[in-house]
């Protein structure tokens, strides 16, 4: 790791930092040491297919946050959660995954855990297809036919996610991924009412279960007061009371509709800021977010944003000061490197496009400006107790 990159960029930072009113943590102690009042922290999500690659993210996190994101987007094991209700009882393949982020979050130093888990597809216009001997295989019979208004359904969520809690020991959980794109994908009343219920029943099974833990669902957020945010709000008094706190995956560059995307400085004035008019007299926490250091060029989204390393890392600042003013729970930034090589070996698809170049650092591991940014506010420490 390159330290004298970044012990540079504390310096300019810093005293760029100390120039701006309204910018810089304050501590809530009364003493003069800054702090800020979220967590931060990173997914794990590697930059290559290698155990290499897995065990160096690892080591990023470990020394760049104080939040570890374990996020099971990967289907549901939905026949052995309902029959046996056992660990064992799960596939190999998911066993080991969850065992191996087990095994990787206990060797770090005391970390607090995020874990995010959802009961939708991919593209959030389903129910999750089923983890077994691999990730996202089509639903057995008879779960191919089950809605969200099956009980079989939240008892079978609820058993694993229970499961996960019982192994990782998170203090917070989002149990409903991007809640408002499913919602927003649904075509009748019925769909709707069903995820409801679906809520309703898996909030209160979970907080009987594990009461001291934060339970939330994330929303994504697009240009304010468009029709989506309108409707993310319709949304939230149907089930803003099921939610401790209400999570947030902001990726402005690409899901935003003004012009220039790719710069900061463009950013409707209140971008992130939104979530205290969609979800009033809430408590926040930022569930992923990222921004590009390179050019995007996605034909088939017809998506064209251009952007660069001092524009990410004007990003990074601007979230840091909107989520100290917002007293944010926690902030996750998705991908800490590149994944380049993951992209070439693996992926290849345009959805994951949008998010390869959003890494802190870039594909051959050099530190980008952002990371002397997020070191700026990492150093601070937090305050939260919570």
């Amino acid at each position: 790791m390159k330290t004298l990159n970044a012990a540079v960029l504390y310096i300019i930072f810093g005293a760029l930092l100390s120039s701006c009113s309204g910018g810089d943590p304050v501590s809530s102690s009364g003493d003069t040491t800054p702090t800020r009042s979220f967590k931060m922290g990173f997914t794990p999500w590697p930059y290559a297919a290698t155990v290499e690659a897995v065990d160096t993210t690892y080591e990023f996190l470990e020394d760049n946050g104080d939040l570890i994101a374990h996020q099971f987007d990967g289907g549901i094991p939905w026949v052995e959660a309902l029959e046996d209700d056992s660990f064992e009882t799960y596939s190999d393949n998911l066993q080991s995954e969850v065992e191996w982020r087990v095994a990787k979050t206990e060797a770090m130093s005391g970390k607090t855990v995020y874990v995010a888990v959802s009961p939708f597809s991919s593209l959030r216009d389903g129910m999750a297809l089923y983890w077994g001997d691999s990730t996202n295989e089509a639903l057995p019979s008879p779960w191919d036919t089950y809605t969200f208004d099956s009980s079989y359904v939240a008892l079978a969520y609820t058993n694993f996610l229970t499961e996960i809690i019982d192994r990782l020991n998170p203090t917070y959980v989002n149990y409903a991924v991007e809640v408002n794109e499913y919602y927003g994908n649904t075509t009748t009343d019925a769909e709707k009412e069903a995820l409801i219920d679906f809520l309703s029943t898996v909030y209160s099974l979970l907080k009987s279960r594990h009461p001291n833990v934060y339970f939330m669902t994330s929303f994504t957020l697009s240009t304010p007061g468009s029709d989506k945010m309108i409707e993310a709000a319709e949304l939230y008094t149907l089930i803003g009371n099921y939610m401790d706190l209400f999570g947030i995956s902001v990726y402005p560059y690409a899901f935003f509709e003004h012009e220039d995307k790719g710069d900061p400085a463009n950013l409707p004035q209140d971008w992130l800021y939104q979530v205290t008019e969609i979800a009033p007299g809430q408590s926040y926490f930022v569930a992923e977010t990222g921004f590009i250091a390179e050019d995007l060029s996605i034909p088939a989204y017809s998506l064209s944003v251009e952007s660069d390393e001092e524009k990410q890392a004007d990003y990074v600042q601007e979230l840091m000061q909107q989520s100290e003013r917002l007293s944010m729970y926690g902030v996750v930034w998705f991908a800490p490197i590149d994944f380049d090589d993951l992209w070439d070996s693996s992926l290849g698809d345009d959805l994951s496009l949008i998010w390869r170049d959003t890494g802190l650092y870039d594909g051959d591991l050099v530190e980008r400006e952002a990371f002397g940014v997020w070191r700026y506010w990492y150093g601070f420490g937090t305050s939260a107790n919570r």
